[in-house]
């Protein structure tokens, strides 16, 4: 069975480029280390909320954009041995 880690997080809007360069990095990285695929999403449209919600949950300031990233792994195993 495939196993999946997420990660939410708020990144400087200005700061896209960077952001991209570094993903790019780090995803070679894991798929060298046997992941099945690297996946990164920039926030577009994300509602605020009023109780809970990504924005919320990773305190995203005005000049911040929600990023919601995931990488598939083959296992468990692969995943914790990487």
């Amino acid at each position: 069975m495939s196993y999946v880690d997420g990660v939410v997080t708020a990144v400087p809007t200005a700061n896209i480029d960077d952001y991209i360069r570094h993903a790019k990095i780090a995803a070679e990285v894991f798929k060298e280390q046997g992941a099945l695929r690297v996946v990164e999403a920039w926030g577009d449209d994300i509602p605020q909320g009023e109780i809970t919600s990504f924005p919320i949950a990773v305190k995203c300031a005005e000049d911040e954009t929600v990023v919601f990233s995931w990488i598939i792994w083959p296992s468990k195993k692969v995943r914790n041995s990487a």
